[in-house]
């Protein structure tokens, strides 16, 4: 917010001084100087606005989206079968076996879904040029730009999924040390019976897809195939983080209609209508992977908003203004 409040007193000391060098009857070059407060798809912001001759006015800003979260379901899998503790008859299903093991050996148990909020991290800096083609200067054309970071929304699982995520790490760590053959802890290993089992098992995770093509590492070295399930797994801070990307500049059209609310002229709303051009929407998790790229044949937990999320170009910009005339 002081960096909002900083950028505004920057923009209007600016507007000031250009005021005293160019204000003429002749010319109409910042003869006045509006400060207004938006709300809308945006998000709220605050804006100045100044006209730069009898048709034009330019506009300039900071739009912040306010913080809510958006709650996901993503189900936890063990190999290829759904993480389900029961089956149909009520029976312990392999995973249902597996999580009491991992509680009684660890204290920790993984449940069979893990919750992921999201949240926006919208902020923009916009600069917008008005045509106003009408006498009676009340609708206006405009072409500009928003921009901002390129990281827009981040998702990250719940708190109370911790356990969970802890849980699927420490499955998969005694996993990977017993198909390498390798020992537990000093020296301790599990007995046959129950190295087999977790051979048989499979991997815990999060299966969100196939994957487009082959993943080469930097070296040239073969990672996945092309078709090979990919399988997201809790980082090792025990935590799972996925993040939305677009262009950092973003290009604006649109349209609007403003009318003085007073008699005097110092109080004006206006509204807005255009869209956003975004360049595309790609969402990362936090091994690296762009599930937009890099996966495809999505899992029915993230179908639905992978459908949505390749498919936008661009944002719809609806803001409404109120602004005060302050010379």
């Amino acid at each position: 917010m002081k960096r909002i409040l900083f950028v505004i007193t920057t923009i209007i000391c600016g507007f000031s001084t250009t005021r005293a060098q160019f204000t003429t009857d002749e010319y109409k070059l910042f003869n006045h100087l509006d400060l207004g407060a938006t709300i809308g798809t945006t998000g709220i912001g605050l804006e100045v606005s100044s006209p730069i001759g009898q048709y034009l006015q330019i506009r300039t800003g900071v739009d912040y989206m306010p913080h809510f979260k958006y709650d996901m379901d993503f189900g936890i899998q063990l190999g290829d079968e759904p993480g389900k503790k029961f089956d149909e008859n009520g029976n312990l299903t392999h995973f249902g076996k597996l999580s009491e093991m991992l509680k009684g050996f660890t204290g920790y148990e993984p449940d069979e879904y893990v919750t992921m909020v999201g949240k926006p991290t919208f902020t923009n800096f916009k600069f917008l040029v008005d045509v106003l083609p009408f006498k009676n200067k009340k609708w206006h054309f405009t072409l500009g730009f928003f921009a901002g970071r390129q990281t827009v929304a981040k998702a990250v699982n719940d708190i109370t999924d911790a356990p969970t995520a802890l849980a699927v790490n420490i499955y998969n760590n005694l996993y990977e040390k017993v198909l390498n053959e390798e020992e537990i802890f000093m020296g301790l290993e599990l007995p046959p019976d129950v190295a087999e089992k977790f051979l048989s098992y499979g991997r815990m995770g999060m299966i969100l897809g196939n994957y487009r093509h082959d993943i080469i590492d930097e070296e040239g070295n073969l990672l996945y195939k092309k078709g090979e399930p990919y399988r997201m797994y809790p980082n090792s801070d025990a935590m799972i983080k996925s993040h939305i990307k677009t262009n950092k500049v973003r290009p604006y059209f649109g349209f609007g209609y403003g009318n003085t609310l007073s008699r005097y002229k110092k109080i004006n709303c206006s509204f807005d209508c255009g869209i956003m051009y975004l360049g595309g929407v790609h969402v990362y998790t936090h091994d690296g992977t762009c599930l937009s790229h890099d996966v495809t044949d999505y899992s029915s937990s993230i179908k639905g908003y992978m459908k949505l999320f390749n498919n936008i170009k661009v944002y719809p910009a609806l803001n409404f203004k109120i602004s005060y005339r302050i010379f």
